[in-house]
């Protein structure tokens, strides 16, 4: 769960609950999530979620680095849906 600050309103995240393979990473995960959906123009709520939804990915991942570029598994668990495949 994630908390932003953004044009004066506060959003908060969904909350995931998963199971942690890997805690390397997560933050830059988190911020290149952030950025991505930024630039993307992505809504507040989505910029957020978004970037919570790409350190989770990334959380179950091996090593440092979220090799995961599929846009649509990072888009699938931030809207819950978990039918997600590797």
């Amino acid at each position: 769960m994630a908390y932003m600050w953004y044009q004066g309103h506060t959003f908060e995240s969904k909350c995931f609950t998963f199971n942690i393979l890997d805690r390397v990473g997560g933050r830059e995960a988190f911020a290149s999530g952030l950025i991505y959906a930024m630039m993307k123009n992505y809504k507040p709520m989505g910029i957020v979620n978004f970037a919570v939804a790409s350190s989770v990915i990334n959380h179950t991942i091996h090593g440092d680095g979220n090799i995961t570029d599929d846009v649509e598994s990072i888009r699938n668990l931030m809207n819950m849906n978990y039918d997600i495949k590797r």
